[in-house]
């Protein structure tokens, strides 16, 4: 597997919003899926999370979300990020499973607060917080 750098959203975010990379997971020349890399320090990504990323339906089971988490990791140390965020909701888990097997330490459950609610899906209502250490 390897990332490819997509985009780099800087531009016309919407208020409040840092900017972000979006890279395809790559594996045997098919993009299986993408993952993101915000910007922002730890309170400002505390909900969602420097990471975020989807797997298409048909590539999943495979761990590849672990995988490019595993390489996003050395792509986010050269861009100067000193620690890591990455939430999931407490019903999603797979990606529990996945962040579990990563060398995140679990912070807290947490409500999202109603002021965030417009930037998540309306069952987003509590997230399961994970930090590392780069």
């Amino acid at each position: 597997m390897y990332l490819k750098l997509l985009s780099y959203e800087k531009d016309h975010l919407p208020k409040g919003w840092k900017p972000y990379y979006i890279y395809d997971m790559v594996v045997d020349h098919h993009e299986v899926g993408r993952i993101v890399l915000r910007e922002g320090n730890c309170e400002e990504r505390y909900y969602d999370g420097h990471i975020g990323y989807s797997v298409e339906q048909q590539y999943r089971g495979h761990h590849y979300s672990r995988e490019a988490c595993l390489l996003l990791f050395e792509i986010a140390r050269e861009k100067g990020f000193q620690e890591l965020i990455i939430t999931c909701s407490p019903q999603n888990i797979a990606s529990r499973k996945i962040i579990e097997s990563l060398p995140f330490i679990f912070i807290e459950e947490k409500a999202v607060p109603d002021f965030l609610q417009k930037d998540f899906e309306e069952d987003e209502k509590v997230k399961r917080i994970y930090k590392m250490k780069l």
